[in-house]
């Protein structure tokens, strides 16, 4: 399943590397794009029930999914 976030706070490659080192550590997540022009975030989990469990991920990691 693959799902698209607006991600607000992101400014730099500092940025999309954090949100990439929390969200790799999600269970099932097998692919993460992050667009800092467009402040989204693509992921592809093996199934729709991890959303939840990235959105967490990327909120302890000082972000604001909207």
């Amino acid at each position: 399943m693959r799902k698209i976030l607006n991600v607000d706070g992101m400014n730099c490659n500092h940025c999309i590397e954090k949100i990439k080192k929390f969200i790799s550590d999600c269970n099932g997540v097998e692919f993460i794009n992050v667009d800092i022009d467009k402040k989204i975030l693509e992921v592809e989990m093996d199934d729709d029930s991890k959303l939840d469990s990235v959105i967490e991920a990327i909120e302890d990691a000082g972000f604001l999914v909207k």
